[in-house]
């Protein structure tokens, strides 16, 4: 029997936040999109307690205002007013803290730190009621091909989708990468970054604190309430150990990292923990392609940069693709796609190389290089105008001002 193509404007491979994202707002511009998912696992429990968050910044609210899935996850966001960064390397020698306030940039706050099944379960229900979004699930992307002005795509199950292009949000073993033979540095970081959810007796008082060790930092993000979400990096074999405490161990392991800020903290779900890597694609673009988020770049969580980073890849596409079809021009031409990568490259360079070099810093043991960190944040906490770079450069970021992250219309 044969099987029926299936035809699309826009062929979209991997269905995570970034994906999901671009899939809306492209389907709200007018396109038809063919969205793969290979996710196989039931809807996530919105009920259960996790320590998996995203902490968003403004220009990423906006992408998600933008992509209509603000509303739904709006009531469970909480704001992000001030982020410290303190390091405590040094266990005989004094702390060093600088904060950031977001009323010094003239905002209410930074972002917002979202649950990350409420986020993910509002985009799929929004991905599900989008007329223009064929939503193929579950399917893999197997092969692609470019034929004339046609992309031709093979799913796992003998689906056949013809597009114009095809966009890779397939994670960091992006299939659409591979198939454009898009090369990328990579390199393993050794390290595990281990997340749960922790209450406190304490009030967070909207404060996000990143404390640096040598092993890797160990941040907490606001929550709902006395609670906040944990992301906790370590040397990978010190994150195994670790792991395999009993809970009330695991719990005092935590205490002891958290230097009192949020007084006795008490272990509210079960630990969590992924490998960490550097990823940093050679290009964006390929013939009738492209590769957005950790398809093309994977950082450290250190100063919660990858999400935003991914969101500003899919705003950008997102107004180039519907600006050239709007002057009639072909969305998957060398031309068009040209302009993503010119706008989106020294954006993502110029955080994929800070981020790495940053996270090697923090974890470095040696002493002159601990030193150099401290003088660093020293001076971040004393020089006004060095502060205001750090934050304009990662809480608002301006290398990239399109209108979705403006807050404007698509």
């Amino acid at each position: 029997m044969e099987t029926k193509e299936i035809k699309a404007d826009i062929i979209i491979s991997g269905a995570g936040h970034a994906g999901c994202a671009l899939a809306l707002l492209l389907g709200s511009a007018g396109f038809s999109v063919a969205l793969i998912n290979p996710e196989t696992k039931p809807p996530m429990d919105e009920q259960k307690p996790t320590g998996r968050t995203v902490a968003l910044l403004n220009s990423s609210i906006n992408v998600l205002k933008a992509a209509g899935v603000w509303n739904a996850v709006q009531k469970t966001a909480t704001p992000l007013k001030t982020m410290k960064i303190v390091d405590d390397s040094q266990g005989h020698a004094q702390q060093i803290s600088v904060a950031f306030h977001a009323k010094e940039v003239q905002c209410d706050q930074f972002g917002f730190n979202i649950p990350n099944n409420i986020l993910k379960n509002a985009m799929m229900d929004a991905v599900k009621a989008n007329k223009n979004i064929r939503h193929l699930c579950p399917a893999s992307l197997v092969n692609y091909a470019v034929s004339n002005s046609d992309v031709i795509a093979t799913l796992d199950d003998g689906k056949v989708i013809a597009g114009k292009i095809i966009v890779g949000t397939d994670g960091r073993n992006s299939i659409v990468r591979q198939k454009a033979d898009i090369d990328c540095k990579i390199h393993d970081y050794g390290q595990t970054a281990i997340t749960c959810l922790i209450a406190h007796s304490k009030p967070h008082n909207n404060v996000a604190t990143e404390i640096h060790r040598s092993g890797g930092p160990f941040t907490f993000v606001p929550m709902a309430e006395n609670h906040s979400s944990i992301v906790w990096v370590e040397k990978t074999d010190d994150a195994k150990k670790f792991l395999k405490l009993k809970r009330q161990e695991f719990e005092q392991a935590l205490q002891d990292r958290t230097c009192g800020f949020l007084g006795t903290i008490t272990l509210e779900s079960s630990p969590e923990s992924w490998p960490l890597m550097y990823l940093d694609a050679n290009t964006l673009i390929g013939e009738r392609c492209a590769i957005a988020a950790e398809s093309a770049h994977v950082l450290s969580p250190i100063g919660a940069q990858g999400l935003n980073l991914s969101m500003r890849d899919v705003a950008s596409l997102a107004e180039i693709l519907t600006d050239a079809a709007r002057l009639g021009e072909d969305i998957g031409c060398s031309l068009v796609l040209a302009r993503y990568q010119k706008r989106r490259s020294l954006d993502i360079k110029s955080h994929v190389t800070g981020i790495d070099t940053l996270n090697r810093a923090v974890a470095n043991d040696r002493a002159f290089i601990n030193d150099m960190r401290r003088m660093g944040l020293k001076s971040l906490s004393t020089i006004p105008s060095v502060k205001n770079f750090a934050m304009t450069q990662g809480l608002v970021p301006s290398m990239d001002e399109g209108r979705i992250l403006m807050g404007q219309a698509l």
